[in-house]
């Protein structure tokens, strides 16, 4: 089976890039990623929790049921922009990473078929090389042969 490459491995695209980016966000912005649970034992406690998270930026999902099972309250908040924007940081870097190796393993696939391919290549040139010389060389040994004996068997009539 010989190896015949079409194309060339994409290059980095910013545009491709940010809308990969910019669906993670989405994806963050409308999942749990973008809150935190708060929780409390005792519902007093959720209510203290729930103002202090609120003076740090947070503010409650109304979206989301408040949990007010026995010790177990528990109420939904979005993190405050700056927590937020430190999360898109790090899954903006992290989508980055992932694109850039998926580039890079796809330059690799094609280094690695490329090679195969000269290689094989290199190969059927060797070979055909070998066999033009041997079929030369039969040529040679059957001319010499037929000038000893002849190329026919003279059947007298």
């Amino acid at each position: 089976m010989t190896i015949s490459i079409k194309g060339t491995p994409r290059k980095f695209d910013p545009a491709e890039l940010e809308q990969r980016q910019q669906g993670f966000h989405n994806m963050y912005k409308n999942t749990l990623q973008c809150k935190e649970l708060v929780m409390a034992p005792i519902l007093h406690h959720l209510f203290l929790n729930v103002i202090q998270k609120s003076k740090e930026g947070y503010v409650l999902d109304e979206k989301l049921p408040v949990n007010i099972e026995a010790l177990k309250h528990s109420v939904y908040m979005i993190k405050p922009e700056h927590l937020q924007a430190e999360d898109l940081a790090i899954i903006n870097e992290r989508v980055k990473q992932e694109y850039t190796a998926e580039l890079q393993a796809e330059l690799t696939q094609y280094r690695e078929l490329l090679t195969q391919q000269l290689l094989d290549k290199a190969e059927l040139a060797e070979q055909k090389k070998v066999d033009d010389k041997k079929a030369k060389l039969l040529a040679d040994v059957l001319k010499e042969v037929n000038g000893v004996f002849g190329e026919q068997v003279l059947v007298p009539e």
